[in-house]
């Protein structure tokens, strides 16, 4: 396989949740990936350079990926620059800083600096360049080709608010993208989320092309989910009414679980006791899930899996009254 290093210009919204997401998408569609190096802002993995594309389809938490050139520290990077060996084409050369990262640092002083010194054997277009040349600014520069941009804009317009059927407590699309990466299932896989709610789950999942599947124990949350889905195009879905305890009765075994239950709102629950659902819940999700499958689960707390492992957990702050604890759980 031909292997090549690879960085990922992660989001800074949840450094945990960014990289977690991106090892998983490299555990997914490139086995035998590993990684090279890691620190603020960013991850570098040597890994099957034919299965980027697949990759960064998936991803919601990168801004951009590419071939890594290589790092210097800020004052070497002129000199790692000039070094490179480039492919031939017009270039042109973008800088970001990682949040916090040598405020002293005038960012587009660099990148004029830098072109600069490359122009002697390229052309500078800024409009339509053959090359895409950016350095990361972290620890250190780190110097990169951008090769796949992921498109934040297509998860806004699947927004909460853009729906014809919403809850404003839903994740937001690019978390939901996130929690279903995190069980590194695949395409054509089954993935089911059975407190569906409107659906944001499983419309990520129908996008990324895995076989969705969705489950709500009340019959307006199903009938809207299913005008959700219908409103983008999304027509091959499962959806039904169906308690928890039911999810292996109705669906059968399934690949993996990704799930955002209520957090004890007394409507959604049906006014049963919030920890009595949640371990429910978990007993059912065990038994639905395939050996090696993966549940993950967004809870208000930190929760035990009832048999199953925990693999990961990452914290999201929301406000000051909840935060989001992200479990990946593995059944053995």
């Amino acid at each position: 396989m031909p292997q090549a290093p690879v960085l990922f210009e992660l989001s800074g919204e949840n450094p945990s949740l960014s990289r977690a997401e991106a090892l998983a998408c490299l555990r997914a569609e490139s086995p035998g990936s590993r990684t090279i190096g890691s620190g603020p802002g960013f991850l570098i993995s040597e890994c099957d350079d034919r299965s980027l594309g697949t990759v960064a389809e998936r991803l919601a938490l990168t801004h951009r990926l590419g071939t890594y050139l290589g790092s210097a520290p800020l004052d070497g990077i002129m000199e790692k620059a000039v070094g490179l060996d480039l492919p031939e084409g017009a270039l042109c050369v973008r800088a970001r800083k990682v949040e916090g990262s040598h405020p002293e640092l005038d960012a587009q002083d660099l990148v004029r600096k830098v072109g600069g010194a490359l122009s002697s054997e390229h052309k500078i277009d800024l409009t339509a360049p053959d090359i895409n040349l950016r350095i990361l600014i972290s620890d250190q520069a780190y110097i990169f080709l951008d090769q796949y941009e992921i498109g934040r804009k297509q998860f806004d317009r699947r927004k909460v608010a853009e729906r014809p059927f919403f809850s404003p407590i839903s994740l937001h699309p690019r978390y939901a993208r996130a929690l279903i990466n995190l069980t590194e299932v695949r395409k054509g896989d089954t993935v089911l989320d059975p407190f569906c709610g409107t659906g944001g789950i499983v419309l990520e999942a129908a996008l990324m092309g895995m076989r969705a599947l969705g489950s709500d124990i009340d019959p307006e949350m199903v009938q809207g989910c299913l005008r959700n889905l219908e409103h983008f195009g999304v027509n091959d879905a499962t959806v039904k009414v169906c308690d928890i305890g039911d999810i292996t009765d109705v669906f059968g075994t399934v690949d993996a679980v990704a799930t955002d239950p209520p957090y004890g709102r007394a409507a959604s629950t049906k006014k049963e006791e919030i920890n009595g659902l949640y371990e429910r819940g978990l007993e059912a999700m065990k038994g639905a899930v395939v050996p090696g499958g993966r549940v993950g689960i967004v809870l208000p707390r930190e929760i035990e899996g009832r048999g199953l492992e925990l693999e990961q957990l990452h914290l999201q702050k929301v406000h000051r009254s909840l935060t989001r604890h992200y479990h990946v759980f593995i059944r053995h």
